[in-house]
């Protein structure tokens, strides 16, 4: 069967939508620093979940099917899957999001039940597709697996944090970091890791370094991420916590090192490349961060380490992936060569990505400028408590914004540019 391209999905849209809305809730988050504006409880769980669920979420639940099928060489899912997935997914998070904010536990429970059925659809599809295709285990694939399976446990474990609070021998602090861990790093993580083994070789025209350590670095993950979901409820962080944190991390020094090889096998690399190749790094602040509170080095307060961390994570590694991800897949759609055979629109694989540099919205010294301001907000949040903080935060998130708002305007202005005859699908090359 002809491989078939990554069509449009409303979830695109959305997601880059929700980003917006991230960002006037990143900028209100910081005038909050300056005491400019009321302070309000709901803005910072907000904040993350829109990043997080309404924006990154949206653009893997999305694709995550759609590669899949593309990876195993199956039908993509039909539309109607796509458009009840995001009707479910974003009609539960709105819920989710109102019950939360307003203390409705009617909404929240709802919310997360319409999201564990949708999530629980996902995995039923793409089990199907792998036992259809009768192929081999490869690394992605099980990545994408673990990574929906992992996500179920993150929003089982979320019942347990409203309303409904389960007594555990970690505590609401355990059963939450356990949440984080399955949400943040077992979905987000492995799902967007698996994704760039295959795409960012084919942004750089070039193949991966070495499948080998992809395939080892994808067991470490796997085998990593359980006792890393499980440790904190259990309330055993310096044996089960701490063994899952060296196994993922272990997965993840292979995976950067394969990224970085690739990188550098290339003399012609674009912005978006090295604005993914940097975020990367900001995924080991949280992993160095962990031990400090594991075995209680409190060189700060410990709650300041989360909010550096989750800072980390969620604005330094997840934030560049999905607008990279957004400026790629709509840079990409005017330039694709359609190509008419009696299964519909073929694109020539070819043309995925027609040229490294086609992705030039995003500068390097864009890159680097978007990298110094994450480290003076991370450090500024380490010494919240302190008055010279400010003059961290302030610098910090105007560039944040800045920057922030300039890609979402040119993935609405790529969007917009599209014209009216071009189909709305996409060969990104995987």
């Amino acid at each position: 069967m002809a491989r078939q391209p990554v069509r449009f999905t409303p979830f695109y849209l959305a997601g880059a939508l929700f980003l917006l809305a991230g960002l006037v809730l990143a900028v209100y988050h910081g005038l909050e620093q300056f005491d400019l504006v009321p302070r309000l409880g709901w803005v910072s769980w907000s904040h993350i979940h829109f990043v997080t669920i309404g924006g990154f979420t949206q653009l893997l639940f999305g694709t995550l099917p759609l590669l899949t099928a593309r990876k195993l060489d199956r039908r993509l899912p039909s539309k109607w899957y796509d458009w009840l997935s995001f009707v479910g997914l974003n009609g539960g998070f709105l819920l989710l999001w109102y019950g939360r904010g307003w203390n409705h536990t009617w909404a929240f429970d709802g919310g997360l039940v319409a999201i564990w059925l949708l999530v629980a659809g996902l995995l039923v599809v793409m089990l199907r597709m792998i036992m259809q295709s009768g192929r081999a285990w490869n690394a992605t694939i099980g990545l994408y697996l673990a990574s929906v399976f992992v996500f179920l446990w993150g929003i089982t474990y979320a019942y347990g944090l409203f309303a409904h609070v389960w007594q555990v021998p970690g505590g609401w602090l355990g059963l939450r970091e356990a949440h984080v861990h399955a949400n943040a790093w077992g979905f987000l993580g492995l799902a967007a890791i698996g994704t760039l083994y295959d795409l960012f070789p084919r942004v750089l025209g070039t193949d991966l370094y070495s499948e080998k350590l992809q395939n080892y670095s994808a067991w470490f993950f796997v085998v990593g991420i359980f006792p890393l979901i499980t440790g904190p409820w259990i309330g055993m962080g310096r044996t089960v916590t701490a063994t899952g944190l060296v196994l993922f991390a272990t997965g993840f020094a292979l995976y950067l090192y394969n990224l970085v090889q690739t990188y550098r096998s290339v003399d012609s690399r674009s912005g978006i490349a090295l604005s993914v190749l940097a975020a990367q790094f900001w995924m080991l602040g949280p992993a160095g961060f962990a031990p400090f509170v594991l075995f209680g080095v409190e060189w700060v307060d410990p709650a300041y380490i989360e909010d550096g961390a989750l800072h980390f994570f969620f604005v330094g590694w997840a934030l560049p992936i999905a607008l990279g991800g957004l400026l790629l897949y709509f840079r990409n759609l005017p330039v694709l060569r359609k190509e008419r055979s009696g299964l519909g629109d073929r694109v020539d694989s070819a043309d995925a990505v027609p040229d490294v540099d086609v992705p030039s919205v995003i500068s390097t010294w864009m890159v680097w400028l978007w990298n110094g301001a994450i480290l003076l907000v991370g450090v500024g949040f380490f010494y919240q408590d302190q008055s010279w903080s400010a003059y961290l935060f302030g610098p910090g998130y105007t560039v944040l914004v800045v920057l922030w708002g300039y890609e979402l305007a040119q993935v609405f202005r790529l969007r917009r540019s599209l014209p009216a005859d071009t189909e709305t699908t996409a060969d990104t090359g995987l």
